[in-house]
């Protein structure tokens, strides 16, 4: 199979997991040309394949939430149950530099292909074990998406919120993605280590521990014995320059003013409030702080006076740091996103725009490979076998007995 290089041409991934935490990170590798062999179950396969027919996702007749972590890829449907599914499986680990799973560890143990029940057959292997919530205690085997573990468990759904709402669910997997950029960057590290050693090694990551960091700002506060960490009152809150305000034309904008001594007289500048600068209760930092909730008033009456995109120019042109707050729909067309090849074309995708995200970072010298559509379920199935040199009569047996599906 021809591919376009990039620099993890001849990298082999197999990728036995499913719905977005692995399959993310797979599609990572297999934009900078890793060959990524996705292992499914006959019949229905990756489960995500299928999630986009029913709330909370968008109601679209295009898999477009499976396609996004799964362009590139190849596909074979393999019952890893069967024995000769087994050694099928083992064939490709043998040939493999990564194997990426987010199977519970008691499944693992059972299908017989831990760790330890598959490095023996290749020393070099990077094995990427990924869960809810680690590998240890009473919630090793719990199931956990990204709602649950990252968002709930963590707190940060307790406090991504105002005070007087009530929590709510994520973007659909915000919390599978960045921990897909961790699980890349671990295979990397353990790929790099065996650059040194000559040796594969176990490399894991959770949804739980990516939330922890996601909220080890706060965190750390805890830790270090800091007071309970506030949610906001943006009607009232504790520092009116870090809040968010509504426009004459109902839209919002999210001012974050910080190095007040610097950026407090531009910003005053930027919204024609000199007067604010002469006033007892403004003039320094610390009465600022003092008088937010005086202040956030004065400055939702300012704000709500013009049109967002004059406050864009006027902000812009002061270096005051904003931004309008986005919808989905009005991202995809922002020239950012556009001219940083951060939203691709994807050559066989054609529902709406036929496009997808990019993965979030550039290698110079090394151009990721162009998208593809992700394949159909076992697509891939018979050229795989072929590579791993069964012949066709034994393919056809193993089809008829269900333990591959094409």
């Amino acid at each position: 199979m021809t591919q376009a290089q990039s620099v993890l041409t001849g990298i082999k991934v197999i990728e036995v997991s499913t719905f977005i935490f692995g399959p993310g990170c797979g599609a990572i590798m297999s934009d900078f040309g890793a060959d990524v062999i996705k292992v499914e179950p006959p019949g229905m396969g990756d489960p995500l394949r299928h999630a986009h027919k029913g709330p909370p996702f968008m109601p679209l007749d295009f898999p477009y939430a499976w396609q996004q972590d799964n362009r590139n890829k190849r596909s074979i449907a393999l019952d890893l149950k069967s024995e000769e599914g087994y050694d099928v499986l083992k064939k490709l680990v043998r040939e493999a530099d990564a194997l990426i799973t987010n199977f519970p560890p008691k499944v693992l143990e059972k299908l017989k292909i831990r760790y330890e029940d598959l490095a023996p057959g290749n020393d070099r292997l990077i094995y990427a074990q990924i869960t809810g919530y680690g590998e240890k205690g009473d919630d090793a085997n719990t199931p956990g998406f990204d709602g649950n573990a990252y968002w709930a468990r963590t707190g940060l759904m307790d406090i991504v919120r105002t005070a007087d709402s009530e929590p709510t669910l994520p973007a659909l997997a915000m919390g599978d993605h960045p921990s897909a950029m961790t699980l890349y960057a671990a295979i990397m590290t353990g790929l790099y280590q065996r650059e040194r050693t000559g040796k594969g090694a176990k490399v894991y990551s959770s949804l739980m521990a990516n939330g922890l960091w996601a909220g080890a700002s706060n965190l750390s506060g805890v830790l270090a014995g800091a007071p309970p960490a506030k949610r906001m009152r943006p009607n009232a809150p504790g520092n009116a320059l870090v809040n968010h305000y509504q426009t004459k034309d109902e839209r919002w904008l999210s001012i974050i003013v910080l190095q007040e001594d610097k950026n407090w007289p531009k910003f005053v500048k930027a919204i024609e409030r000199p007067d604010l600068a002469e006033d007892p209760r403004f003039e320094k930092t610390k009465d600022r702080h003092k008088h937010g909730r005086e202040l956030a008033p004065i400055l939702r009456e300012v704000f709500a006076s013009r049109d967002c995109e004059e406050w864009r120019q006027r902000l812009r042109d002061n270096s005051i740091t904003f931004s309008a707050v986005a919808s989905f729909e009005e991202v995809i067309d922002d020239p950012q996103a556009l001219l940083n090849d951060m939203i691709i074309d994807v050559e066989g995708h054609n529902s709406g725009r036929g496009q997808q995200i990019n993965s979030p970072f550039w290698v110079q010298g090394s151009a990721k490979v162009p998208a593809r559509l992700g394949p159909e379920l076992g697509a891939n199935g018979a050229e795989i076998m072929d590579e791993l040199g069964y012949e066709e009569a034994e393919i056809t047996r193993l089809m008829e007995k269900g333990v591959i599906q094409m």
